[in-house]
């Protein structure tokens, strides 16, 4: 005799179990994540009206509404045990997070003995902190009340904090030692290609995020025709070029433009922003110099829809591209996809969230000019 049964265990997971007998049970599935209370009417037709109306996501009636995770407007959700627990694996609430704030797990150890939090706090609390789990002393309070070592984790997607998801997610870092940011001896003579995630997954927060790290990188560089030039391409369901390499003479200027780059939503078609990048950006007649070094730099919150030919594309793009980095930010990552993207290994940064970005700025700025 058989019977299935369908049993709620330990993380708010959902297990289909058989059960043979009276005595054994054998789990016939693979558990799942608590799904975000926060969902689009239809998705499908969200994907579908973007594409008649690619600013769908700046109407109200729709971002907030029928559209709003498609938008990037619902409010992210955590695991949450303010109160320290044994195992991380017994904390089976969640809650709701509000504006600037994250999902973090912080693990607090001493002498053997070790206890978890997991809650939402200030987006704040990320700032500086190194990659994966990093290494603090945690607040004045936090030493006081247990007088042991404080290890906080930070992520920004639905239940990121898992610490299941957390110990098996597997990453390729940039750890480079600390270096300034300037002056480069050999100039920063770059064509520069900013290749920017504005997908309904991304949101207009981090979007904004995104544009204002493009802005401290610009701060580094001289524009202009003798120096560094940058285009930017936005991509989504579509890849379109915001200005070419030729376009745009002038610091002031390209920091104006950065200021008024639309927040699109959409998928993820990393492949149609590589192509673009390869066959219109880097070439002669958008403004490729022969003689200078061409750099490109793709931000990422995660998979793209076409996986195959992202990575075909990122092929490509190096036949073109002496150097292509890769930003990934958040958790939703495909290592296969990661390593193809960039140059090498040294070429990638992972990082948390949109809020550490300048955390890696450095580093960054010496693979941009000295690369």
């Amino acid at each position: 005799m058989l019977d299935l049964l369908l049993l709620k265990v330990g993380h708010g997971k959902m297990v289909v179990c058989r059960l043979v007998g009276f005595l054994a049970l054998f789990c016939a599935c693979v558990a799942q994540y608590p799904q975000s209370s926060c969902r689009d009417l239809d998705a499908q037709a969200c994907l579908l009206f973007s594409m008649a109306k690619p600013d769908l996501c700046n109407d109200a009636a729709f971002s907030q509404t029928t559209c709003r995770r498609f938008c990037g407007n619902c409010p992210l959700e955590c695991y949450a045990c303010p109160t320290p627990v044994l195992n991380p694996l017994d904390c089976n609430t969640t809650t709701t997070c509000s504006i600037n704030q994250t999902c973090v797990t912080k693990h607090l150890a001493a002498a053997g003995h070790h206890e978890y939090i997991l809650a939402c706090e200030l987006k704040a609390i990320c700032l500086g902190l190194s990659f994966g789990f990093g290494k603090r002393d945690g607040s004045e309070s936090e030493r006081d009340r247990y007088g042991r070592d404080v290890t906080i984790a930070c992520c920004d997607t639905d239940f990121c904090n898992s610490p299941n998801y957390l110990t098996t997610k597997t990453t390729t870092t940039t750890r480079l030692p600390p270096t300034s940011s300037g002056p480069f001896p050999h100039g920063c003579d770059r064509d520069i290609v900013f290749v920017l995630d504005d997908s309904g997954s991304v949101g207009r927060a981090n979007f904004l995020q995104g544009l204002g790290f493009i802005k401290e990188i610009v701060q580094q560089l001289t524009i202009g025709p003798a120096n560094a030039m940058t285009g930017l391409v936005a991509y989504s369901t579509h890849a379109y070029p915001m200005w070419h390499l030729n376009e745009i003479l002038t610091k002031q200027q390209l920091l104006l433009n950065l200021s008024s780059v639309p927040y699109q939503g959409g998928i993820t078609r990393t492949n149609e922003a590589l192509k673009l990048a390869r066959t219109t950006m880097l070439t002669s007649q958008h403004g490729d110099r022969p003689n200078n070094k061409n750099v490109v730099i793709v931000f990422t919150d995660g998979d793209s829809n076409d996986k195959q030919d992202t990575i075909s594309e990122a092929n490509n793009l190096r036949t073109v591209s002496d150097d292509v980095i890769s930003i990934v930010i958040g958790s939703g990552i495909n290592i296969a996809e990661l390593n193809a993207l960039a140059t090498d290994s040294h070429h990638v940064f992972d990082v948390h969230s949109y809020n550490s970005l300048q955390s890696i700025l450095p580093q960054l700025m010496q693979i941009i000019c000295n690369a």
